[in-house]
Order: structure tokens, then C-alpha cells, then sequence
């Protein structure tokens, strides 16, 4: 991976949601096809993950949280590759597998067994199911010491939208609005969501009311 001037400065601007009580923790990026996006949002995601250790020399240095003036991050990083189809399922199905991730070993947690029933069951789950359960995952995360928060990452967010927008009785995009504020407003349970776009907002729901 090559770290180009722009990135550092995505680093640089990401990285001060690290520092106590941020509110710079919800992030859109918005580029073309084949310009990093990807690529970015991974290294994004092994560095917020504490795997900076393994990555080469220069990489290392790019990423060396005391350029930054904040505490090296260990954040579990939840990998959402939207579709067609409701946010929440693509959510959960990711949701679901970071935590399998982390819990090994030991009793499941409650809200991971409520996350298995809600995609087991076939049905669309709610907006305020899905809001709730990342909220609660978050929480149980760090009171477990098993990560410092969540980094929650949407890419392909436009299929989603053009979902939505196909569908309007089925989706709502205000469960975007609801976690980008309750990042934002995360405080000392740090949430960090980071979406990606090929086109801004208004080229996906300009048919939307």
C-alpha cells in the first residue's frame, strides 16, 4: 500500500476521533471507481484494529499514533459490504461475525444470540433493532475490555441507497442520520462509523420525499 499526501491527511483527519471525547467520529468518503476507497478503508481498519505492528516500515510510520498526539487504537472493526437490500441484514451480518471473532471461547452474550435469531428468522430487521444492537455491542465491547469501541465501516453504501430509493416502503435512510449522531456524540465509548460512496447523496435519493 502506498501512502499517498491525501491519505495521510484521511489519516490525520480520522484520527483525531481518537482523542477523548471527539466528535469527529462519522466519516464519509465519496470518490470513482479504482481510486482506493477500498484499499483505504482496510488500512483503516488493521490500523483502528491495533494490526499496525505487522505492516511495513513506511506504513508503520504513516500510521505511528504519536504524530497524532492520541493513544494507539484497538478497535474492533466491523466490515459491512452493502447490497440491495436493507442496511440492517447487511449490518447484522457482519455485526455477527465480529463478534464470533472476539468470543472464542465462554458463554455467548445475550445480544449476540438476539443477532443470529433476527437473521435466522427471515424477516427484515427493524431500524431501531439494528441501532440498538450496535449501540449495546459497543457498550459490552469495551466494558469487556475486548476492544475500545467499534469501527463500523459501510462500503458500496450506494447500493444501499439505490435500494432504498427503489424501495421507499421498505427502507428509511434515517437510520444513517441516527448512527453518523450517535458516533459523533460517543463520547468515552467511542463509535466510529465511515461510509463510502462513488457519487454524493443527492445522485443516489433525488427521488426520494
Amino acid at each position: 500500500y502506498v501512502v499517498t499526501d491525501f491519505a495521510r491527511s484521511c489519516l490525520g483527519r480520522v484520527a483525531t476521533g481518537l482523542k477523548p471525547r471527539s466528535g469527529s467520529r462519522a466519516w464519509r468518503m465519496t470518490g470513482d471507481y479504482g481510486c482506493g476507497k477500498s484499499s483505504f478503508a482496510l488500512l483503516l481498519a488493521h490500523w483502528f484494529a491495533g494490526h499496525d505492528q505487522n505492516f511495513p516500515t513506511d506504513l508503520r510510520k504513516a500510521v505511528d499514533p504519536r504524530q497524532f498526539g492520541v493513544e494507539r487504537p484497538h478497535f474492533l472493526p466491523v466490515l459491512v459490504t452493502c447490497a440491495r437490500q436493507t442496511l440492517g441484514t447487511s449490518i447484522l451480518r457482519s455485526l455477527q461475525a465480529a463478534i464470533d471473532q472476539i468470543q472464542t471461547r465462554g458463554p455467548k452474550w445475550k445480544l449476540a444470540q438476539e443477532v443470529r435469531s433476527l437473521l435466522e428468522s427471515g424477516r427484515a430487521p427493524q431500524d431501531d433493532q439494528i441501532f440498538r444492537l450496535i449501540c449495546e455491542t459497543n457498550a459490552r465491547v469495551i466494558a469487556e475490555s475486548k476492544a475500545k469501541g467499534l469501527l463500523l465501516i459501510l462500503d458500496e453504501l450506494g447500493k444501499f441507497l439505490e435500494f432504498a430509493a427503489l424501495h421507499p416502503e421498505q427502507q428509511d435512510v434515517f437510520l444513517l442520520q441516527r448512527l453518523a449522531e450517535a458516533a459523533s456524540r460517543s463520547g468515552d465509548q467511542p463509535l466510529f462509523v465511515v461510509s463510502l460512496l462513488h457519487q454524493g447523496f443527492s445522485a443516489y435519493v433525488d427521488h426520494l420525499n
